[in-house]
């Protein structure tokens, strides 16, 4: 007995990791970086080069199916738990090499650029400052930079010029600055036939050829103003010759901060954008642009589920995962109010409008307006048209009381407002509440009461000027045969809901203490959106993308809401970088610095059980 019980401790003893199935051996690989170390097992031997590549195929699988199924996990590594570190920022560039994340440049302040550069160590996680020779690039921001083979090429941006230069404007380059990252130095190219200065533009590598869209330009042409572009220029890297692309038509609007995608080696994904210049306009549209032949074209793809779209994507940039493109924004519940998205540029209509009209005119146009032309038929919105009690000859304007106990002279009372007399709200109400010989209690209650009203009709009334004037000067129509709308009762309404609301609470004795209320402050985290490209990519040529039913509520993790920050695939997570708050009146500052961020956020999906 005692012999086998030594046989046996021997085998026990001889038991080593080799001879582990595989599949507890990748999951035990699984607990590594999957970067430097990952790679250094695969030299191991062949079994364990097979099991490292089987982790780093089944990473990116999961990363693509939590983000699908929005089953993801953050993972926050504050500035403080990192020396040395980076300096806060926002609008920088970010690009993947290798095994390291490389940030160039960036803005804290209208005032303040960077030219720095900073790669992180994806397997230490470990910021690292290289020491770089050569021709540094001037500090800006909006700038591009991608991967060419072992070098990143920087090229564009815009620098603020310093706060003791009053008349000097914004400053743009189209300079093209290589960095090798073996030999840690900085190039600057001289290319024929440049682009306009540029900044918020994008930029993809095809082949050896770097690919740039759109962008904020300053062209001659335009005499050096600045203006939106929707070009495509092509820098081909063997021979640092730039060249116009031609493209066909209709084609996207100019616009600046957009994504754009790679999708293969001859077809990339345009998405979202905005114009800022002379009219607003934030675009959530999404087109392709097929790279074949002398003349590329350009192709309209329709957007669906358009109400689970990420809001703002033009300073929330996107990111690819598999046949689905990632977008972090503003979570849903966070949201105060309905924020359409605007597919495509679309100007209020300018029919009808008189030329030159002055102000008081438009005001008037507006007055005029129904407050819905819709009738009730067959469940449609609107008031249904009621007969005007009194005509307007001289078709002017007819203003509304100003509060409660001034009335229009010549108007006769309402059934509402000699209502609203007999509930007591009037200058008499203190008086009849006297006649009736009602205790000193139920008399303050009253007053209480009655001060309430008054400061609900004072605020619909304000509410009712300002909705007047908001959009006069967009009145477009000059029909002079409109009465002025009658809102009497829902204005009455609104008035009776802001009563109910204010009610003044009943009276509290005396020996009970009045708690505090406490002050909650509203948390607006970021949420992650997910965009279907699973119709365009892999051999499927549908004319449709749809966004995903995003996840409701707060995940666990989940940072404040940042905007113009960086966002990147490694593997098998998506690192996002830097950023600027963007709810700023929910934070007590005591410096303004506090409103940028240098923090890092990587999003991973679940680990597996065994």
């Amino acid at each position: 007995m005692e012999g086998l019980q030594g046989t046996i401790q021997q085998q026990s003893l001889r038991i080593s990791v080799e001879d582990l199935p595989d599949e507890v051996l990748e999951f035990i690989l699984g607990f590594l970086p999957p970067y430097e170390d990952l790679q250094n097992c695969m030299a191991v031997c062949r079994r364990w080069g097979n099991c490292a590549q089987n982790v780093l195929r089944k990473t990116s699988i999961k990363l693509i199916k939590a983000v699908a199924e929005f089953n993801i996990l953050w993972k926050n590594i504050a500035s403080t738990d990192i020396v040395p570190t980076i300096t806060k920022r926002f609008s920088h560039a970010a690009c993947i090499l290798e095994n390291n994340m490389y940030i160039f440049g960036g803005c804290t302040t209208n005032a303040t650029s960077f030219n720095d550069l900073w790669r992180f160590d994806l397997s230490k996680r470990q910021w690292v400052r290289p020491l770089a020779t050569g021709t540094y690039p001037v500090p800006k921001a909006y700038t591009s930079m991608v991967h060419y083979k072992d070098c990143l090429i920087v090229f564009g941006g815009w620098t603020y010029p310093s706060l003791s230069q009053y008349y000097q404007t914004v400053t743009m380059f189209n300079d093209i600055h290589f960095y090798c990252v073996n030999t840690h130095k900085w190039i600057l190219v001289t290319a024929t036939n440049p682009p306009p200065p540029m900044a918020g533009h994008s930029a993809c590598i095809k082949g050896d050829e770097m690919v740039v869209f759109g962008g904020l330009v300053m062209s001659a042409a335009q005499n050096y103003q600045i203006q939106c572009s929707n070009d495509i220029w092509v820098l081909d890297i063997s021979t640092f010759s730039w060249r116009k692309q031609n493209t066909t038509k209709p084609r996207p609007s100019p616009r600046y901060a957009q994504s754009l995608i790679h999708l293969d080696d001859d077809r990339l994904m345009l998405l979202g954008g905005v114009q800022t210049l002379h009219n607003r306009f934030v675009y959530s549209d999404c087109w392709i642009l097929t790279m074949k032949g002398p003349t590329w074209t350009w192709k309209e793809i329709a957007v669906k589920n358009k109400e689970w779209a990420s809001a703002n994507i033009w300073c929330n940039p996107a990111c690819k995962v598999g046949d689905k493109v990632v977008s972090l924004s503003r979570s849903r519940h966070a949201w105060n109010s309905a924020k359409p998205l605007v597919t495509s540029a679309v100007r209020l209509s300018n029919l009808n409008r008189p030329e030159g009209a002055p102000v008081a005119v438009r005001v008037e146009q507006s007055l005029q307006r129904p407050l819905d032309r819709d009738l009730n038929i067959n469940g449609r919105r609107g008031v249904l048209p009621r007969q005007p009690l009194q005509r307007n000859v001289n078709n002017d304007p007819v203003a509304g009381p100003s509060n409660e106990h001034e009335r229009v002279q010549g108007q006769r009372p309402t059934k509402e407002n000699l209502a609203l007399e007999a509930n007591g709200s009037g200058p008499s109400a203190e008086a009849r509440y006297s006649a009736n010989g009602l205790d000193l209690n139920k008399k303050e209650s009253a007053l209480r009461r009655n001060k309430n009203k008054n400061k609900g009709m004072k605020i619909v009334r304000q509410l009712q000027e300002a909705n007047k004037y908001r959009m006069a000067a967009f009145a477009c129509d000059s029909s002079i045969n409109n009465a002025p709308p009658e809102n009497d009762l829902i204005n009455q309404r609104q008035i009776a809901h802001l009563e109910n609301g204010l009610e003044s609470p009943p009276p509290i004795p005396n020996n009970q203490q009045v708690q505090p209320a406490t002050k909650k402050i509203k948390r607006n985290t970021l949420a992650m959106h997910v965009l279907d490209i699973s119709t365009v990519v892999d051999g499927n040529s549908l004319n449709y993308v749809s966004w995903l039913c995003p996840r409701l509520g707060e995940m666990d993790g989940a940072p404040e809401e940042l905007v113009m920050y960086s966002l990147v695939k490694g593997n098998g997570e998506l690192i996002m970088f830097g950023g600027v708050h963007n709810d700023i009146c929910v934070f007590n500052y005591s410096e303004q610095q506090n409103l940028y961020s240098n923090a890092l956020h990587f999003i991973t999906p679940p680990r597996d059980i065994i």
